[in-house]
C-alpha cells in the first residue's frame, strides 16, 4: 500500500469514527432533551392544578380598597401600589399557565382562562380624592351610631 492509500484509508477511518461518535452526541442530547420535556410536562400540569389558587391568594393580598386603609389608619399610597403590584403578579401567573396550557395542548385555551387582567390607569389623586371621601363618611357613620346609642332613646321604650 502507497503513503497516499494509507492516508486515505486513515481518514476514512477517522470519519467514520467522528461519525459514530456524532451519532451517539446527537442521541445523548436527544435523550436530555426528551427527559427535559418530560420534567417540564410534569411542572406544567402540577402548576395548572394550582394556578387559580395563586391567582386568588395575589388578589385577596391586594384587595382591600382605599377607603378601608384609610379608614383603619392605613398608609394609602401603598394600599394603591400593592394593589398594582398584586395585579402585575397576577398577570405573570395568568400568562405562565397560558404558556403552560399552550405546552402540554400545542394550542392556547379556548376559552377565557388565565386571560391577562386589563391595565387600570392609577390616577392617584382621583382615587385618594374618593377613598378619603369614602373613610370620612365610614368614620362620620360610625360616629352617628356612637353618639345615637349614647344620646338617643332608642324606640319602643
Amino acid at each position: 500500500m502507497s503513503a497516499l492509500e494509507n492516508a486515505r484509508a486513515a481518514a476514512q477511518k477517522a470519519a467514520e469514527e467522528l461519525a459514530a461518535l456524532e451519532a451517539q452526541e446527537a442521541e445523548k442530547a436527544a435523550q436530555k432533551a426528551a427527559e427535559r420535556a418530560e420534567r417540564q410536562q410534569e411542572k406544567d400540569t402540577a402548576f395548572l392544578a394550582q394556578w387559580e389558587k395563586l391567582d386568588a391568594d395575589l388578589q385577596a393580598v391586594g384587595s382591600k380598597s382605599a377607603a378601608e386603609i384609610i379608614y383603619e389608619g392605613g398608609d394609602v399610597i401603598q394600599a394603591v401600589a400593592l394593589f398594582h403590584i398584586q395585579r402585575a403578579k397576577r398577570n405573570a401567573v395568568r400568562a405562565h399557565a397560558r404558556a403552560a396550557y399552550f405546552r402540554l395542548h400545542g394550542e392556547h385555551p379556548e376559552d377565557r382562562s388565565a386571560m391577562e387582567l386589563t391595565q387600570r390607569d392609577m390616577m392617584i389623586a382621583d382615587r385618594l380624592e374618593e377613598a378619603i371621601t369614602r373613610a370620612a363618611g365610614m368614620h362620620a357613620a360610625d360616629l352617628v351610631g356612637a353618639l345615637e346609642a349614647e344620646w338617643m332613646v332608642p324606640d319602643g321604650e
